[in-house]
């Protein structure tokens, strides 16, 4: 019985040597793209000056109004209720805009030129807007913009992709109030009082972005 034993195993150890072992190496690469920018957007958001709450402004809008101006008789000057957030960003993939503005001086009761006009009575607040992973952002003032500057020194202000990248940029339009809380109004500016002629003073804001 053993030698049977013997020559059963000795003949599976033979045919299992006989039996091929196959063996295969392969290296996969593996990828993911992600798409350039292809496009830019600019959202305008009316903030409630006073709760803070944005109110985002119908696709295409152009026109915006600081009316109405409401005479505070605390420190004598007309302020509005609520002012703008244009947002720059890109869309269609990943990049940053690069973002030139332009102010240029328009109606001027006063008759004074650009001196005593919208632009030296408004003011614009430049921040880069980043996500927080919350549906919200982090804000940071850029400081080499102002970061708040009279809209009548905006002369071809350029707000570099590298000064956004990671967010996109955000400014606030709104009206000098003499503020001197952080980002305070331009020492330069004026308010509107009733020392100024009646009637509408306008502007218009060239903002210009690519992307990059």
């Amino acid at each position: 019985m053993k030698t049977i034993m013997s020559l059963m195993a000795a003949g599976s150890f033979l045919l299992f040597q006989a039996m091929p072992v196959w063996a295969a190496s392969t290296t996969f690469t593996v990828s993911a793209t992600v798409p350039a920018a292809s496009g830019i957007n600019m959202t305008v958001s009316s903030v409630n000056s006073s709760s803070g709450a944005f109110t985002t402004e119908p696709a295409g809008t152009t026109a915006l109004s600081f009316d109405p101006m409401t005479f505070n008789t605390t420190n004598n000057i007309y302020v509005p209720n609520h002012y703008f957030a244009v947002d720059v960003s890109v869309s269609g993939g990943s990049g940053s805009p690069d973002t030139t503005v332009t102010y240029s001086e328009g109606a001027n009761p006063n008759g004074g030129g650009s001196s005593n006009g919208l632009g030296v009575k408004s003011t614009a607040t430049f921040a880069k807007e980043t996500p927080n992973g919350s549906g919200g952002t982090t804000e940071t003032l850029l400081t080499a913009h102002g970061p708040k500057k009279r809209m009548i020194d905006l002369n071809g202000e350029h707000v570099a992709f590298t000064e956004v990248s990671g967010g996109f940029l955000r400014m606030y339009l709104g009206v000098w109030t003499g503020t001197t809380v952080a980002p305070a109004d331009p020492s330069n500016g004026q308010p509107f009082s009733n020392a100024d002629v009646a009637g509408q003073y306008t502007g218009s804001l060239l903002v210009t972005a690519v992307v990059n």
